[in-house]
């Protein structure tokens, strides 16, 4: 496939089909001057935005403004990704040493990749993932901060391991989606087909199993068994699904698809509950205006800041 400027500029605005990135991704790993054209054309589509914000009038420049911003973070997530492929860290798997590749999801963002092992991960917005571009070891070991959905390819000669700060997940063959972010308490697992262990490390002795249908949340510092919930992978397809969530929590989802901080002015609307389904692609006003059919509040979004105040 013939990667020109064209589909570089597609792919720095965003537009880029996921086929098309993959396309990318392994063009660039091909061939070190790949790497150079690359960063070059990186180079030249940032200035053209800032010449351009020369023209603009006042509010069209703020509104590029926060564009040519998040075009940026999406660039430094590419970036990670480029110098993890090129620089060849290595890092420890048991007994063998392989090269580690590390992805970086910013808000707003999903995205999803193919493991040597065939094994397919879907990310979500805000997560950090790392996996080395061979399984040498005894175990296939893959490194998760944030939220993934796994369909493991099945070897009952490597446990699949996917290492969170807060428990390991341990598979032959598998589906389950994981959430566990460094920065927030949550961790949660959701197990679809096959069997999970749940474990910390130097703790395997306590182990948790999970059945198909069935998830675990840590609550405190305890594992809490309960039914999974199917919709609670959909974010993958471009859904958020909302089961009897409170108008806060809704409001925290927002800000993790949508790359913005929303303020909340209105206390009537904090503990109302809600059920629904919104796409993610609709955009955050089309998602607020639907709520405001259920809920009495108004919205103003200040585009320097990229802040919506909720009244």
């Amino acid at each position: 496939m013939n990667i020109d400027r064209n589909m570089l500029t597609r792919y720095f605005q965003g537009e880029c089909s996921e086929w098309e990135k993959e396309a990318i991704r392994v063009w660039l790993e091909s061939d070190e001057s790949h790497k150079q054209q690359f960063i070059r054309e990186r180079i030249r589509f940032d200035a053209s935005v800032v010449i351009d914000e020369d023209k603009l009038s006042p509010a069209t420049s703020s509104r590029r403004k926060i564009f040519l911003w998040n075009t940026l973070k999406i660039a430094s997530a590419i970036f990670i990704l480029i110098a993890s492929s090129y620089c060849f860290s290595l890092y420890k798997f048991g007994k063998s040493e392989s090269s580690l590749q590390s992805i970086y999801v910013p808000s707003g963002s999903r995205t999803s990749v193919t493991l040597p092992d065939g094994t397919l991960v879907w990310l979500n917005s805000n997560t950090s993932f790392k996996y080395p571009t061979t399984f040498a070891s005894e175990d296939r070991i893959v490194e998760l901060d944030g939220e993934a959905y796994f369909e493991v390819t099945k070897n009952e000669k490597k446990s699949f391991i996917v290492k969170t700060n807060k428990y390991n997940v341990e598979v032959l063959g598998t589906t389950f989606n994981v959430e566990a972010y460094a920065k927030e308490s949550t961790f949660k697992t959701g197990l679809f087909t096959g069997k999970v262990k749940l474990y910390k490390e130097q703790k395997e002795n306590e182990s948790l199993y999970l059945n198909p249908g069935e998830a675990a949340e840590l609550i405190g510092d305890v594992l809490h068994v309960s039914s999974a919930n199917q919709n609670s992978f959909r974010w993958k397809d471009g859904l958020i699904i909302l089961e009897d969530k409170s108008f806060t929590e809704i409001m925290r989802l927002f800000e993790k698809y949508y790359d913005l901080q929303i303020i909340i002015k209105n206390d009537k609307t904090k503990k109302l509950g809600y059920k629904g389904k919104l796409r993610i692609s609709d955009g955050i006003d089309h998602a607020l205006r639907v709520l405001q059919k259920d809920f009495r509040f108004t919205f103003k979004r200040e585009e320097d800041t990229n802040i919506i105040y909720i009244y």
